[in-house]
């Protein structure tokens, strides 16, 4: 394929994985995108917990065009396969999937070639994608790719750099997703081993690469563990949670892990007490379906609260209107097709990125019936902007009008919230 036309689908390419990104998260935080090298062979590794949403996080935001490894059999998916073409995918032929594997042996030399060529290779070395809340034990491919690319074609300076993948809910629209970029990592001790020693050289990398992730990612070893310490950080913090920066929120993380660890260890029972006060306050918070957002900020008075309610609706109706079908099916479809918990993103996604192109082309031809082209045109303009419109309003509401019995039993949970909350400062300031 002629250099320019390669560039220009690579442009397109991205620019969809974009797009479609900065729909489905309400922010796309990246961290760390100025420790990528530059005039190297590239190997970005990341953790896969996702499905197809984690590559094209990758491929839209951290400012390279990687070529991707993907199991072979995603080319049999009519909607995937186009896209796997376009972005230079290289499959990877896996055992569990019935695969004949000797033809990783083509896939590694494609990497290798590609690697010496000074282009950037991306892969999970975890091999599939999962639903652990953090990085799973990782294959060796990744390790050996960079020492055996490093041995045919002399010391090219290749770097491993690895990427961090945090969602906020990854199954949930308009949630958010940071990208950490971590320190890039030198193969070149391994490299010295490797003739000599390669299966030895091979783990020693490994290892590496895995610490470099862990270090990026998520720091939780369950999902219990996860979703208490996430709403001990919301309790933790001052103003609303709604409004922290993911980026915050994961440093928090992994300091208020050490903080529960601490705890655990010098003070059993007090650590027990607080573990059961936060499951008892997230469950009463949960059965009155009222936000931490709700909670950490005071409310307004009734009648602002139904002027901005009125507001709102504005604003939020013209997009609704106009795309409220392909709206609501991506997550139809998601939910009757997906089996595992990394699968739903994806479907709504890929949904998506075929129904909202076909329901303003229907509703531009429907215009140019009634109104002629200039109304076809203003519709096909109206309909994904108005859309946008609706979803950033949506996304910056704070509260919804209750009944009263809710009142009275918000303000009973914001009490409990601001005693819990105090413990857990204590707890903070007291280590480790």
């Amino acid at each position: 394929m002629p250099a320019l036309l390669r560039d220009l689908i690579d442009d397109l390419t991205a620019g969809l994985a974009r797009v479609a990104m900065r729909v489905f998260f309400r922010d796309v935080e990246v961290v760390g995108r100025d420790r990528l090298p530059r005039g190297v062979p590239l190997l970005v590794i990341a953790n896969h917990v996702n499905n197809l949403i984690d590559p094209m996080v990758i491929m839209a935001f951290i400012g390279r065009r990687p070529r991707f490894l993907a199991k072979s059999t995603l080319w049999r998916h009519p909607v995937v396969a186009p896209l796997l073409v376009m972005s230079g995918a290289v499959p990877v032929y896996r055992h569990s999937d019935g695969e004949p594997v000797a033809r990783n042996f083509e896939t590694f030399a494609r990497c290798r070639e590609m690697l010496a060529g000074g282009a950037t290779v991306a892969l999970f070395p975890e091999g599939t994608s999962h639903n652990e809340p953090g990085p799973t034990p990782l294959k060796t491919g990744a390790a050996r790719i960079a020492l055996e690319t490093e041995a045919r074609h002399g010391r090219l300076g290749l770097r491993i750099v690895p990427v961090g993948l945090v969602y906020e809910d990854k199954k949930r629209f308009r949630s958010r997703v940071l990208v950490q970029v971590g320190d890039p990592i030198d193969p070149g001790p391994e490299q010295a081993r490797y003739a000599g020693e390669p299966r030895p050289a091979v783990r020693a990398l490994t290892a590496r690469i895995a610490s470099a992730l862990e270090a990026v990612t998520a720091p939780f070893a369950s999902w219990e563990e996860a979703r208490l310490i996430d709403r001990a950080v919301d309790l933790a913090i001052d103003g609303d949670p709604h409004a922290l920066p993911l980026s915050r929120r994961w440093a928090l993380w992994r300091a208020f892990v050490g903080h529960h660890a601490l705890l655990a260890r010098t003070d059993p029972p007090r650590a027990l007490r607080l573990a059961t006060a936060l499951r008892a306050y997230d469950e009463a918070r949960r059965a009155l379906g009222v936000s931490e957002r709700e909670l950490a900020l005071p409310p307004p008075a009734a009648r602002a609260l139904r002027v901005r309610a009125a507001l709102e609706w504005a604003a939020i109706l013209p997009g609704a209107l106009l795309n409220w079908l392909p709206y609501r099916l991506p997550g139809w479809i998601a939910d009757r097709l997906t089996r595992t918990p990394d699968e739903p993103a994806t479907y709504m996604v890929l949904a998506s990125l075929l129904l909202f192109p076909a329901w303003w082309a229907m509703e531009a031809a429907i215009a140019a019936r009634l109104g002629g082209p200039v109304a076809a045109v203003a519709l096909l303009v109206l309909a994904p902007l108005s859309g946008y419109i609706a979803l950033c309003v949506h996304d910056r509401r704070r509260f919804r009008p209750r009944p009263a019995t809710d009142l009275a039993e918000r303000a009973a949970l914001s009490a409990a919230r601001a005693a819990l909350s105090a413990q857990i400062r204590d707890v903070v300031t007291a280590g480790p």
